[in-house]
Order: structure tokens, then sequence, then C-alpha cells
């Protein structure tokens, strides 16, 4: 695979990309920032063989705007014009219903082929300066076909499998939302309520894996997640009532000195977690 490659947005995600295309592919990667010092850094470290301006667009067969969703929307909008026709674009944001219902359509105006995408990737530091081209082995790529070429799509798997991901998941964008309210947005909504305890500050020397698992996604950008989770509001209400009610279900056994409910519930979640496994090493080895 020898093509150029766009990069809109040299955060983690964005900068590792850059990098994993350049260590893995032969393809010619050109990026753009908000901050120039980190379009210094990506050139100095190799992650983008030059700028992304806006002329140099339409010599770009794949374009990813790894940006915030309203960020994605107004970079799409304001450059659709200068790609060249039949290119694709991929964004990489949290949150797929907006974008979907927007820019397929806008692209196919201008000629270029738009696919809704998230790689399932991350760690809890953001920006270039902690982006690796290692972060995405054996992750799963999301691609939603709401508006998608088909032959888009068929032209993205073997390129994200050549960077390292382990599997492609094609799905709608309100599926999407729906689903990654509980496997992405409640867990770091929750774990960083659960450091805000007052014991948080006693912890040093009587914690171990479980505090460490349970607190790392506590550690966030504010921004970021403040917009992906009112980007997808509805859902993630949804997931966090639901928590909120089975959380009530334990404490009501704890308060009620109910020893075999309380023996219940962790005997079923045990139940939930073992099949879930099961679920997902035969999803794996599909």
């Amino acid at each position: 695979m020898n093509q150029t490659i766009g990069i809109a947005g040299l955060g983690l995600i964005g900068g590792s990309l850059a990098k994993a295309i350049k260590t893995k592919t032969d393809c010619r990667v050109l990026g753009c920032d908000i901050r120039g010092d980190v379009i210094d850094q990506a050139l100095e470290q190799g992650a983008i063989d030059g700028e992304l301006s806006q002329a140099a667009l339409a010599q770009c067969d794949i374009i990813i705007a790894a940006l915030y969703p309203d960020a994605v929307i107004t970079w799409c909008e304001k450059n659709f014009a200068h790609m060249r026709a039949g290119a694709i674009i991929v964004d990489c944001v949290g949150v797929k219903t907006r974008i979907c219902e927007m820019l397929p359509s806008l692209a196919r105006a201008h000629g270029l082929r738009f696919v809704g995408g998230h790689p399932m990737a991350g760690v809890e530091r953001s920006g270039f300066a902690n982006s690796t081209g290692a972060l995405f082995e054996n992750a799963t790529m999301v691609l939603c076909e709401d508006g998608a070429d088909p032959a888009a799509l068929e032209e993205l798997r073997p390129f994200f499998l050549s960077l390292g991901f382990g599997s492609i998941k094609l799905t709608t964008a309100r599926e999407h939302d729906e689903v990654i309210a509980y496997t992405s947005h409640l867990t770091h909504l929750a774990a960083n309520a659960f450091i805000r305890s007052g014991t948080a500050k006693k912890r040093h020397g009587f914690s171990a894996g479980s505090f460490r698992d349970l607190t790392r996604v506590a550690k966030l950008s504010e921004d970021m997640w403040t917009a992906l989770f009112f980007e997808n509001r509805e859902n993630l209400l949804r997931e966090a009532d639901a928590f909120i009610e089975n959380m009530c279900r334990y404490r009501d056994a704890l308060a009620s000195s109910n020893c075999e409910a309380m023996r219940e519930l962790l005997k079923g979640g045990t139940a939930l977690k073992i099949a879930d496994e099961e679920e997902e090493e035969a999803w794996r080895r599909r």
C-alpha cells in the first residue's frame, strides 16, 4: 500500500495513527494540528512527512479527522471542497450519530466518501507526547455503515488491519452510541466519581490491582469527555440510571444485613462476567 494519508489532529489518537502508518506501511503521511509546536514535534520524530495544508488535501487518498465532535464537523465543512474526488474521509470521534447524520451526504455532494469511525484504543494520558505506534495492537476499529460507500469500507479494512488493529467491527451509528455509552462513557464517569471519596486520601499502602484497574481512567481530559458525554447524553443517562439502580440493590442488601441477598447478587454478577468473557472469546475467534 503506497498512498498519501492526511491526518487532521495530532493528539493521542491522531499522533498514534501517524506513527503506526509510518512504521507499518509505505504510506506518506501529512498532518496538521491547531498547535504549531505539535506539528514541529511530529516532523522531528518522523511521524509525518509534511504539513497537511489546505492545498495538500488534494494529494490525499485517505484523510483521517482525529478531532473533537464539533471540530470534525467544522473542519470537514471547511475543507471538503479542497479534497480530491473519490478520497475517503474517516473520523475518530467517540460518538457517531450526529457525525453520520451530517457528513456522509455532504461528502457525496463533493464527490467524496465519508465513513464514521472509532478506534477502540486509548490510554489515560492525552496529547501527541503520549502517542505511540503500538496503541492499536489487537484493538478493534469500528466503522459505521450509515451512508458509507461499501467499496470504501472494503478499502479501509486492509488499511486499518495493516496498522495493527486485530478486527474491524461494522455497525450503525445508533448501535455504536448505545453500546459505547456503557463500555466507555459510563466507565469513565464512574471512575471519575469513585476517586472523589474522601477515603482515597488514605488509600496509600492499602490498594492493589483492583483500585488501579477501577481508577485508571479517572484521569481524563475534561474538555474532550464533557463534549462526548453531552453528545451522547440520552444514552449515558440511561446507563447511569441502570448503574445507580443496580448499586442500590447491593446497598439495600448491606443496609438490611441480608447476607443471602448479597450472596445472590455477587453470584449473579460473577456468572454474567464469565458469560461475557466466553462471548468475547468466541467473537475474537470468528
